[in-house]
């Protein structure tokens, strides 16, 4: 789930007390914004920006300190630092009042994008599946464009067992951006793990044709193909190798080459890279089950310790 949450990424906390430089970012100026609050103390847009500068280099008492200095001067202003304080929160691991906040936020501006965005991201971490999709559902409503809204009804969708109503929203994504890979590849998996093996594959191949495809793609296409039964094994091990030289630590990938070169009766590079899915990934299951199968074959009866 990490990597669709990372492509949830709002692009600005809040765009309208955001100061923009075209030179520099938010993360590279909390000396600035300090500036700005010593000669400005009054000016809310100052201490909301040295809060993000703070809040983006993980100083979180800082952060909070510095939303907290100002009076708000109006209804917006008070939204804005209640939704500040929740990301602030959640950052410091304070789940509750990180949802507590982000949901006052919501409730008082439930068109701004972002509110939507770091509420539903909150509940898809807690495991809270329908209310994240009542909360992207809302905000998706109510921000028709935003594909990020959009990506994560399909991604509360699929974890919370829709996987039919997550796949006409994914789809829905692409339509409006085909070149969005986190949409792409929540599709591609989706339909794989609803058995729909042939529109997966397809979804995969449709994205491996653009410019810079995903790494991930590689991976869905080969596991795919693996799952279909097929002979095409240079494809997939032409797939995985592709995978793993973008992908760091990609146990999955030494899982699913091990288990065609051990259908190739390849046993000794089934074994090497079964056993280095296993050394990246101890408690990967499916890594043990076909490692255990391999020594079988091969007959070894020694240690099997580390590797």
């Amino acid at each position: 789930m990490r990597f669709f949450v990372a492509g949830l990424a709002s692009p600005s906390p809040n765009p309208r007390w955001r100061l923009r430089s075209p030179h520099s970012s938010v993360r590279s100026r909390p000396r600035a914004f300090t500036r700005c609050v010593r000669d400005f103390p009054a000016l809310f847009e100052g201490h909301y920006n040295l809060a993000l500068a703070e809040l983006a280099q993980e100083h979180y008492p800082q952060a909070l300190a510095a939303i907290d200095q100002v009076q708000p001067r109006s209804e917006d202003e008070s939204t804005a630092r209640v939704y500040l304080r929740g990301k602030i929160e959640a950052g410091m691991g304070r789940t509750q009042l990180a949802q507590q906040d982000l949901s006052a936020a919501f409730a008082k501006n439930p068109r701004q994008e972002n509110y939507a965005l770091d509420l539903g991201l909150i509940d898809l971490e807690t495991h809270a599946y329908p209310e994240a999709e009542r909360v992207f559902a809302q905000g998706s409503a109510l921000n028709p464009h935003s594909t990020y809204l959009l990506l994560g009804l399909a991604l509360a969708q699929f974890l919370g067992g829709h996987a039919s109503q997550s796949v006409e929203a994914s789809r829905r994504v692409l339509a409006a951006d085909p070149a969005f890979s986190p949409a792409r590849l929540l599709l591609g998996f989706t339909l794989y793990f609803d058995g729909k093996l042939a529109d997966a594959r397809e979804v995969a191949g449709e994205g491996l044709k653009l410019p810079g495809p995903d790494p991930h793609l590689y991976y869905l296409e080969a596991v795919t193909l693996i799952k279909q039964h097929g002979q095409e094994h240079a494809q997939i091990l032409a797939d995985l190798a592709a995978a793993e030289k973008s992908i760091p630590d990609c146990a999955l990938c030494y899982v699913a080459s091990g288990k065609v070169h051990e259908e190739q009766n390849e046993l000794p590079v089934a074994l090497s890279d079964l056993q280095k899915a296993i050394r990246l990934a101890p408690d990967l299951s499916e890594g043990w089950y076909h490692l255990a199968s391999v020594y079988d074959r091969l007959g070894d009866t020694t240690d099997r310790g580390p590797f």
